[in-house]
């Protein structure tokens, strides 16, 4: 059986070398292209063979004369793919002293390359083949400086389209990705170290996440995704700067840190409502959790009002039940108010609508001057175990239903469990 053949340009570091590898982990003949790192790709001739890893350039494609060069290289080949990745930044695109010899140079790179690839290689793509254009997340926003960047990724994405409904009748198919901050040697110090803190899954991607992708829209497991711009920015692109510092005006993450200081700052005549549930209950064995627990403890000797209910699922019950921590708890708590154990199938069967708002719990604190916080727990992290919030509406209805639970556990609805 024949192997399958793909072209790849800019395959000699970054995310081109990556894309490289994995078409050569699944067996593909790959031409590779290079500009300056001819040592990297020798290493790819190295390591997988002149007959699986054909070098091909150096082009420098900031020239438009080097895409051309590659055309006549390889015309002739039958190529199943065509993934056009080599691309160029330049932060010297001033917006006050506008260079178009700098302008041009990035745009015959990143858009002029694949433009030029892209058409006269059409008739050596084969008949059910594909084409990946690179493009970024940079295209949808406007730049602050390197507009020659934005604006080239975003002519490939229009690019994409229009050979998308020409190359169809070939059964040709033609996609785009739109990476994200990339952990590749083009990072900027904004891009490794800023991006996270934008980024909702909170870290940059790694090259082999972005090969992975070009790998699949180029295997027939994507054999009717066509015409497509898939963006891999980790969720980057939607968010908003201003929703996010307006939610955190009154919502902030944090950890043990303040949770323990929270406690340990309560006095007599303040109050705290706490339900706590056990999805997992790993966390009731952190050192920072005895702590914590001291710090309860302590409150309670200074008359803070405490009820903590904790509820648990019918597999966690004697976990639960015979936790050294919780054991503690209840017996030094004796001035509590309210502090036991209930089944998380009693709250389901006589509070069903309340069921779904406690998540994975919640504290409720109320100090003597009137002042309310609610901390909902997340246990991602130490750093990220829950969120305070102070919003009052939020509050008194998490109130509500600690309250109706609390009412069903004094008639008895709810069972307490006894320790034994």
């Amino acid at each position: 059986m024949n192997k399958k053949i793909v072209l790849i340009t800019g395959a000699s570091r970054g995310i081109g070398r990556s894309i490289a590898m994995k078409f050569l982990e699944e067996d593909y003949i790959v031409y590779g292209t290079y500009f300056e790192n001819e040592e990297k790709i020798n290493e790819l001739v190295n390591k997988y063979g002149e007959d699986s890893f054909k070098k091909i350039g150096p082009y420098n494609f900031s020239n438009t004369k080097d895409s051309f060069k590659l055309v006549e290289d390889v015309a002739g080949v039958e190529f199943d793919s065509l993934v056009l990745n080599a691309g160029t930044f330049s932060e010297n695109d001033d917006f006050v002293n506008f260079d178009l010899e700098e302008f041009n140079k990035v745009m015959n790179c990143n858009f002029y390359s694949q433009l030029i690839i892209a058409t006269k290689l059409q008739s050596f793509v084969k008949n059910g083949g594909n084409i990946v254009l690179m493009s970024s997340n940079d295209a949808y926003s406007g730049a602050f400086g390197s507009m020659s960047y934005s604006i080239s990724k975003s002519a490939v994405v229009s690019l994409m389209k229009c050979l998308c409904v020409n190359y169809g009748r070939k059964h040709v198919r033609v996609n785009s990705i739109s990476p994200g901050a990339i952990n590749t040697d083009m990072n900027t110090p904004e891009q490794e170290f800023e991006a996270p803190l934008w980024t909702p899954i909170e870290r940059i991607a790694q090259p082999y996440e972005v090969a992975n992708v070009v790998y699949f829209l180029s295997s027939s497991e994507s054999s009717f995704i066509n015409g497509e711009n898939i963006t891999i920015d980790g969720g980057y692109g939607n968010v908003s700067v201003l929703l996010k510092d307006e939610i955190e005006r009154t919502r902030k993450i944090v950890g043990y840190e303040w949770l323990n200081e929270r406690m340990a700052s309560l006095k007599d005549g303040d109050k705290v409502y706490c339900l706590d549930t056990t999805p997992e209950y790993g966390w009731i064995n952190h050192p920072l959790e005895e702590v914590y627990i001291n710090e309860h403890i302590k409150a309670i000797e200074r008359n803070v009002l405490i009820h903590r209910i904790i509820m648990t699922s019918e597999d966690k019950k004697e976990t639960i039940l015979n936790n050294d921590l919780i054991k503690k708890t209840l017996k030094e708590s004796g001035k509590a108010k309210f502090i036991g154990v209930i089944s998380e199938e009693d709250v389901k069967r006589f509070n069903k609508s309340d069921f779904p708002k406690i998540g994975k719990g919640f504290e409720i604190f109320i100090l003597k001057d009137g002042t309310k916080q609610l901390f909902i727990d997340s246990f991602i992290n130490d750093d990220s175990m829950g969120y305070v919030i102070e919003n009052e509406m939020m509050i008194d209805s998490l109130l509500e239903v600690f309250e109706k639970i609390y009412h069903n556990i004094k008639t008895n609805k709810i069972e307490v469990y006894k320790f034994k």
